[in-house]
């Protein structure tokens, strides 16, 4: 009965008999859309049930993977949802990347307490498929003291872990590189709670004739509690009327 509610709660990889090939009970998750990607998490995708944190600079492919993600969900019957603490959510982008504004509920709070607030409660309704939130660095603005961000931070921990949820958190690059500390609110302690951490970087773009066609990106992941870390893929993102993903 111990195995049994410790499995529900953290999952089957948490705790099993030395025995039992891990491989046996597929991991639940969400695919990124791009194979390679998907292939070095291990899982197929990014997984339910858990946090995963994406980093990039700017303009580096971050939020397109979050919304590709996204559609993949809603392809599969999800409701989707989008924290949109950051104000840069653009619909007719996301639409090019497959998103379907009915399966989706679009949050536009007013500071970033109560962004964390609506998370917690969409979550906690075991309605939601993924959930996206944009982004970390604008809870740095915020006047939430640093005691009050971590205990927000554990009650979702918590609460995602018995959900069928794939929570996403964005983390733009402001401040030095992906593992500098500067780029997080003090008491928001995301890359420790987080089971999947990747970093995005743009590597070139793709040129079509004398036309921009897209941008080449290197995903790195950073750390996997279900699968290999340090793991490395190239992907593709093209424009062509919408946006198209495919690994390379």
């Amino acid at each position: 009965m111990a195995v049994s509610a410790i499995q529900r709660r953290w999952g089957l990889r948490a705790l099993r008999r030395l025995g039992q090939d891990a491989r046996a009970t597929p991991v639940p998750h969400v695919s990124t859309g791009f194979a390679s990607l998907d292939d070095i998490l291990g899982i197929g995708g990014i997984p339910r049930s858990r946090i995963t944190e994406m980093l990039a600079a700017p303009t580096s492919g971050m939020t397109t993977i979050a919304l590709k993600v996204l559609a993949n969900a809603q392809a599969r019957g999800d409701m989707a949802a989008y924290v949109d603490l950051s104000y840069t959510f653009d619909p007719d982008y996301a639409a090019r990347c497959g998103v379907h504004p009915s399966r989706l509920l679009l949050v536009r709070p007013h500071h970033g307490g109560e962004a964390l607030e609506i998370f917690y409660r969409l979550i906690a309704s075991r309605g939601i498929g993924v959930l996206v939130f944009d982004s970390v660095s604008q809870l740095m603005a915020e006047s939430q003291g640093a005691q009050a961000l971590s205990a927000a931070l554990r009650q979702l921990t918590n609460v995602v872990a018995q959900s069928p949820c794939a929570a996403i958190f964005l983390t733009p690059l402001h401040f030095g590189d992906a593992s500098s500390m500067d780029n997080y609110p003090s008491g928001f302690a995301l890359p420790q709670y987080a089971a999947v951490r990747l970093l995005i970087e743009k590597e070139e773009w793709i040129q079509k004739r004398r036309d921009i066609g897209g941008y080449q990106a290197r995903v790195t992941v950073l750390k996997n509690k279900l699968g290999p870390s340090g793991k490395t893929a190239s992907i593709a993102i093209t424009f062509n009327g919408v946006v198209d993903g495919n690994g390379t």
